[in-house]
């Protein structure tokens, strides 16, 4: 792929993304379903105009980052000096298969420890303060970061090309993966099981409140895809199982779809 090919498909990506998951977002859970499930809301208010005006000019700033970072990386792949192929098969189908999981296991401990340095190391708090200037967020949030944190974050693709063989084709799509799931931790809605946090395996999933809750106190609850870190470290809110109760007792009590309550979500 020549430098022009795909310097074209990353613009169209990364707006596609944006439009996708902050602007789709948005408009589903904030226009379309939102005013019809009230029970499910985890905010106490609506986020005001200028929250939104000021998230959206966060993530401009973030993706016009990521693309130059992409760029730099598109350069070092060309060079030949990282871990990334292009021939499906080149590692046998069964690590193709797996190659999406090692990734997102990866970046969730990266989530975790740089999210929790920006809070417990005053060099890089300040920086990560813009992100939390929305103590209720919406799904434009989701990319709402000030420039060293969105460097941050993308030093993370740095990470993978030269850690772990990748195909290049799940780096395009974990991006994807990743911004949908932090699009969900800022939608400001619940709809995980009811019984999630006594569930064996599900536990360890992370939840929109479990983010809520995070930017509503500004400490704890550093998690992204799973709840393990913030269980081993013992960083889950001391309020977080009681809110999540609360939020589905809330839920359970306005349901109005059979199908919702049969499986108590």
């Amino acid at each position: 792929m020549d430098l022009s090919l795909f310097t074209a498909l990353l613009v169209i990506f990364l707006i596609s993304n944006f439009l996708l998951f902050a602007l789709g977002g948005w408009w589903f859970f904030y226009h379309f379903l939102g005013p019809r499930i009230p029970h499910r809301a985890i905010h106490e208010k609506s986020p005001q105009k200028a929250q939104i005006i000021r998230e959206i000019k966060n993530s401009i700033s973030t993706q016009i980052i990521f693309f130059i970072m992409a760029l730099g990386l598109y350069f070092l792949w060309k060079a030949g000096v990282t871990q990334i192929y292009t021939k499906w098969d080149e590692r046998g189908i069964f690590y193709f298969l797996i190659t999406f999981f090692l990734i997102q296991m990866a970046h969730d401990a990266w989530f975790y420890w740089t999210h929790r340095w920006m809070h417990e190391w005053k060099w890089l708090r300040k920086y990560h303060l813009a992100h939390h200037e929305s103590q209720q967020p919406t799904p434009f949030a989701s990319l709402s970061f000030h420039p060293v944190e969105a460097i941050c974050h993308g030093l993370f693709w740095y990470i993978i090309a030269f850690l772990i063989p990748s195909h290049a084709l799940w780096l395009w799509v974990f991006y994807s993966f990743m911004f949908y799931i932090n699009m969900w931790g800022h939608t400001g809605f619940e709809f995980w099981h009811k019984d999630l946090l006594v569930k064996p395996i599900q536990k360890f999933l992370n939840t929109p409140t479990h983010h809520n809750l995070h930017h509503k106190y500004h400490n704890k609850n550093y998690g992204i895809y799973y709840n393990l870190w913030d269980k081993v470290c013992g960083t889950n809110h001391a309020k977080y199982e009681e809110e999540y109760r609360a939020i589905k007792a809330k839920t359970e009590a306005h349901k109005t779809s059979r199908i919702m309550k049969a499986l108590g979500l």
